[in-house]
């Protein structure tokens, strides 16, 4: 039995050797798809050979042309009141009455009486000085009988020099004639006083805030409420020293830039809504700390009380947009379009040039500049980084926007996935 195993076991693994090998032969004549080498090599046979091209990048590009350019200083700034003035009391008293346009945020018009003193006492301190107004006048009047009773009386007597001061009671009337005066003066000042127990309007303007209520006692002193104009506001924008190499602000009085030459945008509302304003004068120094120049703004009608645009509030941050100095033939670079720092990537002549520039203004989206760019340049809007100078490139058209490559590499662009040019 042992004799036996040692015959069959050798025999077997000769049996599977063998068999394996006419396996694998037969394997090996066909390929991964289930054809055979010699259909395989059939198939290919039968396409045409490929055309030897050159490998080439394609993008998209824009023409970069000379053209004028306006330089447009950016700052910001607060919305603040043209006049602001806190009320107080010519006369003392209680308060009697308060307007409904004496409240907080209210609108009034000049004029309007905001709120009233009790006016009793003031009107007594009329009824007296009337009074003694109408006894000075008596008493001046009378006076003027006597002194011409006294000259008639001097005549009468046969004198014939010239009657003194005395004689004709001129002292005596000068002084009746000044408690007239006086007296006057008394009514005025009471006709005044009453007058100031009704507290006016100063000006166009809104309350923003009232600081008494109903019953209080006030005096002179008092503040009664804060208010401010409406007819226009300002808004204080900062300039550097580099926006004061491209803008000269209004230096001389009554000197001031073309009216709404600048355009206001609020930082709180975003940018759809604008309003047109103007620089009315700069300040006459630096800050001591940025070293900015500080210039005044104007904005017409800013509650929008006679135009339907929106209204803007004191307090609100707003952004300003400034014209400037204008650049004559320059070339404007979007900035989303720059290769690097100050390095663009243009088409010239079929062929990559990348390219430094010096700009000559620099804003958030635009860069500049004059030298090294040529008309007929054109400014790829992909970016490239290991292109080389020299190397080919076609300008894809709108349509071609999907077959963009970047050295032959397939990228994405938005949701679209873009295959490498074949």
């Amino acid at each position: 039995m042992r004799l036996l195993l040692h015959i069959l076991i050798p025999s077997a693994i000769i049996l599977i050797g063998v068999g394996g090998y006419f396996s694998l032969k037969k394997l090996v004549h066909i390929n991964v798809f289930g054809m055979e080498l010699g259909e395989e090599k059939k198939a290919v046979s039968t396409r045409k050979p490929r055309a030897n091209k050159r490998p080439m990048f394609r993008t998209k590009a824009i023409p970069l042309k000379t053209q004028d350019y306006t330089i447009k200083l950016r700052s910001q700034g607060e919305v603040r009141a043209h006049n602001a003035t806190t009320l107080t009391a010519q006369v003392n008293g209680r308060i009697s009455n308060i307007s409904a346009k004496f409240e907080d945020g209210a609108f009034f018009t000049k004029g309007d009486i905001l709120l009233e003193i009790d006016p009793a006492d003031y009107n007594t301190e009329l009824t007296s000085s009337q009074a003694q107004l109408a006894r000075a006048k008596a008493n001046f009047a009378q006076e003027k009988a006597r002194a011409k009773q006294a000259l008639l009386n001097w005549k009468d007597a046969g004198f014939q020099e010239e009657p003194s001061d005395l004689v004709l009671r001129k002292p005596q009337l000068h002084e009746a004639e000044a408690t007239v005066t006086s007296a006057t003066s008394s009514v005025q000042r009471a006709v005044r006083n009453l007058e100031r127990t009704k507290v006016r309007a100063p000006y166009d303007g809104r309350v923003s805030k009232r600081r008494v209520g109903l019953g209080q006692q006030v005096g002179g002193s008092t503040p009664l409420g804060d208010i401010f104009s409406t007819d226009f506001a300002e808004v204080r924008l900062p300039l550097t020293t580099r926006d004061l190499q491209y803008y000269t602000p209004p230096q001389k009085p009554g000197e001031h830039g073309k009216k709404n030459n600048i355009t206001f945008s609020s930082i709180l509302t975003g940018n759809d809504k604008h309003w047109q304003g103007t620089i009315l004068r700069a300040e006459g120094e630096l800050d001591e700390k940025s070293r900015q120049l500080f210039v005044i703004a104007r904005i017409d009608d800013p509650f929008a009380l006679k135009s339907k645009n929106h209204p803007i509030y004191i307090g609100q941050p707003m952004r300003a947009t400034i014209p400037a100095m204008m650049l004559k033939k320059v070339f404007i670079i979007p900035r989303a379009y720059m290769s690097g720092l100050n390095e663009v990537l243009l088409i010239r002549d079929g062929t990559f040039k990348r390219l430094s520039i010096d700009p000559i203004w620099s804003g958030d989206d635009t860069v500049v500049t004059r030298g090294g760019i040529q008309e007929g340049d054109h400014l790829s809007i992909d970016r490239f980084p290991y292109a080389p100078d020299g190397a080919p490139v076609e300008i894809l058209a709108d349509d071609k926007l999907e077959n963009r490559t970047t050295n032959g590499v397939s990228k994405r662009i938005g949701k679209k996935r873009i295959r490498p040019a074949k």
